[in-house]
């Protein structure tokens, strides 16, 4: 009879700490979901935050990423064609070889 008794004692104990042991699973499993999708630190939410992102992505008259990086490609595109226009300039004016002039070397007064 006594035996009976602490093994049935073992397995209340044992169905209560798998009990309390799911449900502090399921809360840290809550919380971490709620601090995702919930306020951050500086008090927005994930929708505010998306948000941000997405003004970034696309144009909207200058203060975005792409509009940034559109700039960029036109300043780019622009350079290399004057560059291609200096090269071509340069190619077509020299009908002769480059010929290096040294001058000697004067040696300085004491």
């Amino acid at each position: 009879m006594p035996t009976e008794i602490i093994f049935t004692i073992a397995a209340v104990i044992t169905a209560l700490g798998v009990i309390f042991g799911g449900v502090y699973a399921t809360f840290r499993l809550l919380s971490r979901v709620s601090q995702a999708i919930g306020v951050d630190s500086r008090g927005r939410t994930i929708s505010e935050r998306l948000d941000r992102v997405e003004h970034q992505l696309w144009e909207n008259g200058g203060s975005s990423l792409a509009d940034r990086v559109n700039v960029i490609n036109e300043h780019s595109v622009k350079t290399a064609a004057e560059v291609e226009l200096i090269k071509d300039l340069i190619i077509s004016s020299r009908t002769e070889p480059i010929q290096v002039v040294r001058k000697p070397r004067q040696k300085k007064a004491i």
